[in-house]
């Protein structure tokens, strides 16, 4: 969530515009100020990342009220909201993210918060980047970089058995379960011999960059201690999960998780035991297709065939959700594309498994085109 703060010295504008933010769930108001004075007494202990202000302010301008936030918190973003549309060169000089003025519709309203939304990670990530010297990269290749060069390790198994703690952190996981995947198919005594170099390998490795004692021992449990590190993968998990906390998550949100996915978990590196981890995040990828095709389909044709066509990639002969499409596009008054989509599945059951759609499919579809005709 991003936090956000309002100062307006007209508390009825103050409200409306409140009333009018509370609709984008992304965006979390903590509070609100009609004194300047009151909101800079109160500011040493106030976290927010995004300020909304009038320019015309009573005890100093909206203008130098930005000035001293850009001071003193320079990742803040300060949006201006006003009537007087003769200060916009100056605001954007001090650094101000958007200049609104009032009336403010809902649509400009939008394009703000997806600039507020895209500001805030950039934040995020060049705050992680000057915490830590550890990029872990998931999606895709499994790649660990350090300053942005690339981490050798020892072995192959190595690679994995950090593969795993990544995917595990601060969890206790028993001696001899990392054994049992790692090595499947060896003696006990050999396989632990194997995990007890691993392991110095990689403590090793570990400490070489400045990550020391991070992997903990007791009781034949290891827990990996998750250091400071930057992860596709953690920034994927936080995503999504704001994503599937919201009703109506933003297409932006939705992009952002997309973009981190990718092709999807350890695509060139085949790890057994990381098959059910792998399920469970196409899974997430399936859902942000699916509530990305709901959310464009009434507003942006091209978009919603594009995460149409994606989620066809990966579901491609399931004919009860092919249906659940066609029935979308056709109420969203996309007869043709419909009809298109329906002649490319046909085509493609055909060329590949020398089947035709059944009875049913066949009879829905004629139903609905011939209804939507």
């Amino acid at each position: 969530m991003i936090r956000a703060v309002l100062i307006d010295n007209e508390p009825l504008a103050l409200h409306y515009f409140q009333n009018k933010l509370q609709v984008f769930q992304q965006i979390q108001i903590i509070q609100t100020f009609t004194s300047v004075e009151v909101f800079l007494n109160e500011l040493p202990s106030i976290e927010f990342e995004v300020l909304f202000l009038e320019v015309k302010l009573k005890e100093l301008s909206g203008l130098e009220v930005a000035d001293i936030i850009k001071t003193e918190r320079p990742h803040v973003s300060v949006v201006f909201i006003t009537s007087h549309h003769e200060f916009a060169l100056q605001a954007y000089e001090i650094g101000g993210l958007d200049y609104l003025l009032k009336p403010i519709s809902h649509a400009r309203l939008e394009k703000t918060v997806t600039r507020i939304e895209h500001e805030f990670s950039i934040q995020q990530m060049l705050q992680q980047a000057t915490q830590t010297l550890l990029n872990v990269q998931c999606f895709d290749q499994f790649a660990v970089y350090s300053n942005k060069s690339l981490v050798a390790f020892k072995t192959e198994k190595t690679k994995e058995l950090f593969a795993y703690f990544i995917l595990h952190p601060n969890i206790p996981i028993h001696r001899d379960y990392l054994i049992e995947i790692l090595w499947p198919d060896l003696d006990y005594v050999r396989a632990k011999s194997n995990l007890h170099t691993a392991l110095s390998y990689l403590r090793k490795t570990l400490n070489t960059i400045g990550y020391e004692n991070c992997i903990v021992f007791s009781n034949k449990y290891y827990i990996f201690e998750k250091p400071s590190l930057v992860c596709d993968l953690y920034d994927f998990q936080k995503l999504h999960e704001d994503f599937s906390r919201l009703e109506f998550p933003s297409i932006s949100l939705i992009h952002q998780c997309l973009a981190i996915y990718k092709n999807g978990l350890f695509v060139f590196d085949d790890y057994e035991w990381a098959k059910a981890y792998k399920d469970r995040l196409t899974k997430s990828y399936i859902e942000l297709l699916e509530k990305g095709f709901q959310t464009t389909v009434f507003s942006d044709t091209d978009k919603a065939i594009e995460f149409l066509h994606a989620l066809l990639e990966y579901d491609p002969y399931n004919e009860q959700k092919l249906e659940h499409y066609l029935y979308t596009l056709i109420q969203a008054g996309l007869h043709e594309q419909a009809h298109k989509i329906f002649l490319t599945y046909k085509q493609k059951l055909k060329e590949d498994l020398a089947l035709a759609p059944s009875s049913t499919l066949l009879e829905i579809s004629k139903k609905l085109f011939v209804e939507s005709k």
